[in-house]
């Protein structure tokens, strides 16, 4: 059972991964499923003190949207992945996360001063592809 929910969630990481790329949106309903699956994995462990750790994402998530800093859907997805990944994790993940999401920043800045293309940096960065990577391995951890 858990290879078929560890499948499913790769998947919809890939799929969300790429359509933030191509579009830089992450769909609510994608979003959705992941946050079922992460509550059936808090009822499973019989712990609901996994519910405060995506709450936290959720108030400082909304206090850097309304700056301006991160997409209200990027602190969707990743408050929905975190329900999944063990608490002594989630520094780690939120710390790798931040890192890849630098690095894409800088190679996104890089290409845009090579070429003067503006479209490189116009668009912002693609964060799901980070919080994709950063959260598979926190739940990969937390097996």
């Amino acid at each position: 059972m858990k290879v078929l929910i560890i499948s499913f969630i790769t998947l919809a990481n890939i799929y969300i991964a790429f359509h933030d790329i191509k579009n830089r949106k992450i769909s609510n309903n994608i979003v959705f499923i992941i946050m079922i699956i992460g509550f059936f994995s808090i009822f499973v462990k019989g712990d609901i003190s996994y519910l405060l750790p995506p709450l936290i994402i959720l108030f400082v998530g909304f206090i850097l949207f309304k700056f301006n800093i991160i997409a209200a859907g990027d602190i969707k997805y990743y408050a929905a992945m975190s329900l999944m990944i063990e608490q002594q994790y989630l520094l780690l993940v939120t710390c790798i996360i931040l890192c890849l999401g630098g690095l894409q920043a800088y190679c996104q800045y890089s290409i845009y001063k090579l070429t003067g293309n503006e479209r490189w940096i116009e668009r912002g960065v693609p964060y799901g592809v980070a919080i994709s990577i950063g959260s598979l391995f926190g739940i990969l951890a937390s097996i």
